[in-house]
């Protein structure tokens, strides 16, 4: 996909003249979008995986995630920014100015949850992981290859994840 998927906090994503609302009914989503890729409990996925769409108990859409980190086919963007290619520290801070109020911080670094615009971001390391997987490298006598230091690196610079739910989501 080459348009722009816009994530709009609180509404929904926008993306190739179609718009995927929060509290959307599951059937009108299935209309946009085609048939899911797959589905599990009160989940429907699509993009090999790469977008989610989970559901309350009314059939009504409750959380959209984007899956795919900086590797994956959906690149969306949210208030101006690459969610994925942006830096995390960046990143964070968009989204920090934006919510203006109280953040979720409770899994140190990992992810956070921004309560006033109930936006969400993951990964599965930090900086500070993989400098402690250096520094047991060394202090161990191992060599770590560069390729996989790289890579590493990269995945703790940008978010994996980022996902949208609707008013409370997050609360």
């Amino acid at each position: 996909m080459n348009n722009v998927i816009e994530i709009i906090p609180l509404v929904g994503i926008n993306w190739e003249g179609k718009s995927v609302c929060l509290q959307a009914a599951r059937e009108e989503i299935i209309n946009i979008l085609g048939t899911p890729y797959g589905a599990f409990g009160k989940s429907i996925y699509y993009f090999q995986n790469d977008l989610r769409i989970d559901f309350d108990g009314n059939g009504r859409a409750e959380f959209i995630e984007f899956l795919g980190g900086i590797d994956g086919k959906l690149q969306p963007e949210v208030y101006g920014v690459k969610a994925f290619e942006a830096r995390a520290d960046e990143l964070f801070n968009i989204l920090k100015m934006n919510n203006n109020g109280e953040i979720n911080d409770n899994e140190n670094g990992y992810s956070y949850g921004f309560l006033n615009i109930s936006v969400g971001i993951f990964r599965e390391r930090t900086p500070e992981d993989v400098r402690e997987m250096i520094e047991e490298a060394e202090e161990e006598g191992e060599e770590l290859e560069q390729e996989d230091l790289e890579y590493e690196k990269r995945k703790a610079e940008h978010w994996a994840t980022i996902g949208i739910g609707v008013k409370g989501y997050y609360l």
